[in-house]
């Protein structure tokens, strides 16, 4: 028996023993059931950036359940709104600037820019009236909080402690909760599924890793970026890389405990378990620019790692022309091709697809 093999072994044993144990399961599956809905709706997390369709942690549990658990008999219906950059709603000031500029904060774009726009609240409301009937959907699968919070604070040492916990109670607590509950009314019969965030960096994440990408965000030339990982700045990077996994590590840990918190609310106000938070597989040890990262990183030509690269290349000055307003200044072009870098790679979603079907195992009776 393969090492992949056993593993699926081991899963499907699980989910078996789950039945056991929870015999109230929110699922069964028998012959002649009608297809099964699964609706996907967040930030560039759960979007998956960077990352071919086939490869995307979503894919790969929508491919589970179809294969191990509904045995090939009942078809996944798999719907995606989710996309680079959405926050779970449009803060009021951005709203303000975005309706100045004549911008539409509904309208859709090429979903690997890193675009706040549709909220992922838009996103549920443009799914459901896409579906027959809010009864129809059975799994909603959902990330989202970092970008309201603004990805570069939850590694910013400068930003005050204080209020960086503050932010991610607003967002990963209270926002979420708000979200949970949406959900619930619109998608009254589906399981949802919360997946939780990783670290970015660590004291093990390289310095001279970090030194490159930040100078590929400015346009810093290549040929010359030696100047800036000599052994001078190397020690004034570890520095930096110390404060940034300090805030990263604390990011991690109040997020985990705030979507948490969201969850069991959100459980206790339907009185059963309808919400699951999955927590991240990715740890410190293999985060971004470690040696054995889950995480996309840089080439050795200092470009995206990832196979969408070339594609953003082309396709992020299109939004950039089209729409009016742009999130990060005169860099969001930048940005939006730079975007992949610190998203989990094909090991990474295949590590958080497996995260995941532990936890489902229970809900779904396999044939």
């Amino acid at each position: 028996m393969t090492g992949l093999s056993r593993r699926r072994f081991l899963k499907t044993l699980g989910a078996a023993a789950g039945l056991l144990l929870f015999p109230q399961t929110l699922f069964t599956q028998t012959a002649g059931k009608t297809d099964f809905e699964m609706l996907v709706v967040g930030d560039s997390f759960i979007w998956g950036q960077g990352l071919r369709e086939k490869d995307k942690f979503y894919t790969l549990v929508k491919d589970w359940l179809e294969r191990d658990l509904f045995g090939a008999t009942r078809r996944v219906n798999l719907k995606v709104k989710a996309h680079s950059g959405a926050r779970i709603y449009i803060h009021e000031d951005q709203l303000a600037e975005m309706l100045e500029c004549g911008e539409d904060p509904e309208k859709f774009h090429y979903p690997e820019a890193d675009l706040s726009f549709p909220s992922i609240t838009f996103q549920i409301d443009a799914a459901r009236r896409e579906y027959e009937t809010g009864d129809a959907v059975g799994l909603v699968m959902l990330s989202g909080g970092i970008t309201d919070l603004v990805v570069g604070n939850a590694v910013n040492p400068f930003l005050r402690e204080g209020k960086m916990r503050r932010l991610i109670h607003r967002y990963s607590h209270a926002a979420m909760a708000n979200l949970l509950d949406h959900i619930a009314e619109v998608f009254p019969r589906a399981l949802v599924v919360v997946v939780g965030y990783f670290p970015i960096v660590s004291t093990k994440s390289d310095v001279n890793t970090l030194t490159k990408y930040l100078m590929k965000i400015v346009k810093f030339p290549h040929p010359l970026q030696f100047l800036l990982t000599n052994l001078f700045s190397k020690q004034f990077m570890k520095i930096v890389r110390k404060a940034t996994a300090e805030r990263s590590r604390i990011w991690v840990y109040e997020s985990n405990k705030e979507l948490r918190d969201a969850v069991r609310e959100a459980n206790e106000k339907s009185r059963r378990e309808r919400v699951v938070f999955v927590e991240s597989p990715i740890t410190e040890e293999n985060c971004f620019a470690t040696k054995n990262s889950l995480l996309f990183g840089m080439n050795e030509d200092n470009k995206p790692e990832d196979e969408l690269y070339a594609e953003r290349l082309t396709e992020c000055p299109k939004v950039f022309r089209e729409i009016k307003y742009r999130p990060f200044g005169l860099i969001s072009e930048r940005m939006c091709e730079l975007a992949s870098v610190a998203h989990p790679n094909k090991a990474g979603a295949r590590a958080y697809a497996e995260a995941i079907e532990t936890r489902l195992g229970k809900f779904f009776r396999p044939l």
